[in-house]
């Protein structure tokens, strides 16, 4: 009799091992689910900040190309101020 109450302890004890270790298991897959997850999201959101990089470099290089051209203009139509005034004078 004590050896079937020994038996059924064991059976117990392994019947509770084994739920204990299917719910780490769950657990684990669902941790690992959501690290997948997160790691996606965060690749995502590098890439959108590399874009978004990439476009304020371009917005940057056309902003100086402006500035180039409006000091070129300004030179240009300043000497050819002050030949014009030069002349103006000389006559």
């Amino acid at each position: 009799m004590e050896k079937g109450l020994f038996q059924d302890s064991i059976i117990n004890v392994m019947k509770l091992r084994s739920l204990r270790w299917q719910l780490l298991t769950q657990k684990k897959d669902t941790i690992i689910f959501k690290l997948e997850d997160k790691v996606e999201n965060l690749s995502l959101v590098h890439q959108n900040d590399e874009e978004q990089i990439k476009e304020l470099n371009q917005t940057i290089k056309k902003q100086n190309r402006k500035i180039k051209r409006n000091k070129f203009e300004r030179w240009f139509f300043g000497g050819g101020l002050l030949v014009l005034t030069g002349i103006i004078i000389a006559k």
